[in-house]
Order: C-alpha cells, then structure tokens, then sequence
C-alpha cells in the first residue's frame, strides 16, 4: 500500500523561493493531477518526487521510507517527459525493454514484458521502427510503454501531451485514462490544461505561487471552489466576477442590480457563464454583445457592462450588435470577501 507523503517541502533556489512550504499525501492506486499557471512550482514539485532536484527542506516518504537523499533510479517511480526522452537509434522494442536491461533482466523476461506492454499500448506493428519514423503520438505511447515496463509504484507525468494536436490529446487521454484503469498504478499528473485536469483526475491539486489552493474531486473544485483564484482557474471559459458594495442590507453590483440574501461580506458575485440565463421575462441585466464564438453546440457570447468583461454561453444562434436580457438571480451561486476567500451562501440573491 504505496502512499506518498509531501511534508512541509520546500524549493529554494539561491534567494528565490519557489515552494515556500507543501503538505500533501497521494494514496496508492489515485490519478492526482497537479494544475496551476505558469511558473506556479508544479513541475519543480514532480522533479522533487521523481528525485530530479534536491529537497530545500521538508520530506518526501514512499509508504513511510525517506526518499530525500534516495536516489532516482532507487525511488520506485517512472517519470515520462513532454518532449518524449527516447533514445534515437534505438527502435522501439529496445527503447521500451532498455532500462529492464539495465537492471540486468535476462532477455526472456524482457521479451515477455515487451510483449506484454506492446498490446497494452498497442504497439506491436511499430517495435522495428526508429523514434523517428513515429508520428508524435506513437512517440509518447512509448514512452509511456518504457515507464510502464518497470512496474513501478508511481507513475509521473510532466504535461506529456502538449507537444500533440488537438485530435491526438484527446485520443492519448484517453488512452491514459483506460490505462489507469487496468493498471491500478499510482499517478502524479502534471498539465497546465484544464481539459485534461477534469477528466483524468480522481483529485486536482491546484497550486498558486508555490502554495496549495485547493485540493478535491474535479466537480468539488467546480462547484465550490474556496477562493476566487481556484474559481478563475477552474473551468473553461472562465468565471465572470462581478464586484459589488453593501448599501441599506443589498449588495449592489457595480452593473446597477442590487440583490439581496447573500452572506454578509460579500465583496464579488462569480458566476460562470453557463449558469447565466438568457431571460426576456427576467431581465436584469443587458448585455450589448461585441464578440462571438460558435462552439457548434452552443455560442459563447462576450460583451461589456461598464468596466466589466461578460461571457455568457448561449444554445441559440447570437450575432455581433445583439444585446442579450440575462437573469442573474437564480444563478448566482458563489460569492467571495474582498480577501478572495468563498463565503458560504444560503441560496443565490435575489433581484430587488
């Protein structure tokens, strides 16, 4: 029973501290994927696991075993790279079977594991062929192959899919996914796509600046997210947040609706565009539309209340000009302090 503990690591570079201090524990058999903007630490924090760079301070244990001063090859962990890491002049067969070579399996159990990782990945028709005469799908599927030949207690992964195009994302997903679930393995996931995060994920952790957000299930961090950070950074599109002041008991947007019922200390409404309703009957806002995208299922519509950027997602056709009536008070659902923290609410506001 692999579990993996993060106690209160730290990354430092010189005077620059990239992960201040990180609790975290990762049980066996779960897919945690690790999501943040750019520069945020999530990749600095797998090369840690993976023993790719040293530990500031803090710990990491394997089911109770210190790793810090272990090294990577002795760390029961399989990393895989976004730029694929193959050995070119190696065909596939020997890239995938190289490190049981090099912990000295004979080559009977190393064809026997070839073949058994060959059809789980089906890639049989491709073990004579070079890394080079692989599209970049094929490319990563062995790479994958190679990690999975060790039998390892933990799989990492470091954004593997964003050298492929949109078709192959989707189809190496899922892959991922089906694999996950015949192998039962332990995976640390990391990706900057929010895509990805939502549907490989049995947790996401996300990270800001080096520091924990918020840890849960993908539909737990879209539904509640604790902060406005998690709440912008979750979900494609994006929130809309709107800002807001108390006056006479009603929060008043800076839209020109007031509501009241919401929690007291509430500094910003958010509300994702899907949850805003296009209602004649109900109007309570505007929206003079600037920008459209047609997504084939619905139109994602843009426009401007005053200082604020609105989208709304649309099921019926919207053209550029069109001003769209929107009812906020039966979507409005999370609301935020003015330190960005979500406050608990006792049912969406209400128009006054």
């Amino acid at each position: 029973m692999e579990t993996l503990q993060l106690l209160n690591l730290g990354k430092t570079y010189r005077q620059h501290t990239v992960i201040p201090e990180l609790d975290l524990t990762i049980h066996q058999g779960e897919f945690v994927v690790f999501v943040g903007p750019s520069g945020c630490g999530k990749s600095t924090l797998l090369r840690m696991i993976a023993g790719l760079e040293s530990v500031s301070h803090g710990e990491i244990r394997l089911d109770g075993r210190l790793l810090n001063r272990v090294h990577p090859s002795q760390r029961q962990m399989a990393m895989v790279f976004q730029s694929y890491a193959l050995y070119p002049h190696l065909n596939v067969a020997r890239n995938i079977t190289f490190p049981l070579k090099m912990a000295g399996m004979n080559k009977a159990q190393q064809a026997r594991k070839l073949a058994e990782v060959a059809r789980t990945l089906q890639l049989e028709p491709l073990l004579e062929r070079l890394p080079a005469e692989l599209s970049g799908g094929q490319r990563q599927r062995v790479a994958i192959g190679r990690a999975i030949v060790r039998d390892p207690a933990l799989f990492l992964f470091d954004e593997p899919l964003s050298n492929l195009d949109a078709k192959l994302r989707n189809e190496m997903r899922l892959n991922l996914k089906q694999l996950h679930q015949q192998l039962h393995t332990t995976i640390i996931y990391v990706t900057h796509d929010q895509v990805e995060a939502m549907t490989l994920a049995d947790r996401i952790v996300v990270l800001n600046q080096g520091r924990i957000e918020q840890v849960g299930t993908p539909q737990s961090l879209y539904d509640t997210p604790a902060n406005r950070f998690v709440a912008g950074f979750i979900g494609t599109p994006g929130m809309n947040f709107l800002d807001g002041q108390w006056r006479d008991g009603q929060f008043h947007l800076a839209q020109g609706l007031a509501l009241s019922g919401l929690p007291a200390g509430t500094a910003t409404l958010g509300v994702r565009p899907n949850q805003i309703r296009i209602d004649a009957q109900q109007r309570d806002l505007e929206l003079p539309i600037d920008l459209v995208e047609p997504l084939g299922h619905s139109w994602l519509c843009y426009g401007q209340i005053g200082a604020t950027r609105i989208a709304v997602e649309s099921p019926r056709p919207v053209n550029r000009g069109d001003h769209l009536p929107l009812a906020l008070a039966h979507s409005v659902c999370h609301c935020f302090a003015a330190d960005g923290q979500r406050l608990t609410t006792r049912g969406a506001g209400h128009a006054a």
